[in-house]
């Protein structure tokens, strides 16, 4: 991901003493501001469930389109977590 897509913020933790910790917003969609925790959210909340369905809420590469692989990715990512979570338990059937 290039510099230019990515946005530091500086969370304050207090814990033993004043600290800091980083964290990391992707924007994906430069034209829309969409960035990957908003999709994240979408996709693990059920909200949204496809391409599609993420572009009807956020606009997300509805523009320019260069935000398409990841959106793609992104997708592809939460169907394989919603997959693995639905999965049976390893050995449930299984004989003894």
């Amino acid at each position: 991901i290039e510099s230019s897509m990515r946005v530091f913020f500086l969370v304050p933790l207090i814990e033993n003493g004043y600290q800091y910790q980083v964290s990391v917003l992707v924007i994906v969609c430069l034209c829309h501001g969409v960035s990957d925790h908003q999709i994240k959210k979408l996709l693990d909340s059920g909200e949204a469930e496809s391409v599609s369905a993420v572009q009807a809420q956020t606009r997300c590469g509805t523009d320019c389109g260069t935000c398409m692989n990841q959106l793609h990715d992104l997708v592809k990512a939460a169907e394989a977590r919603r997959w693995e979570a639905s999965a049976p338990i390893s050995g449930l059937f299984s004989p003894a």
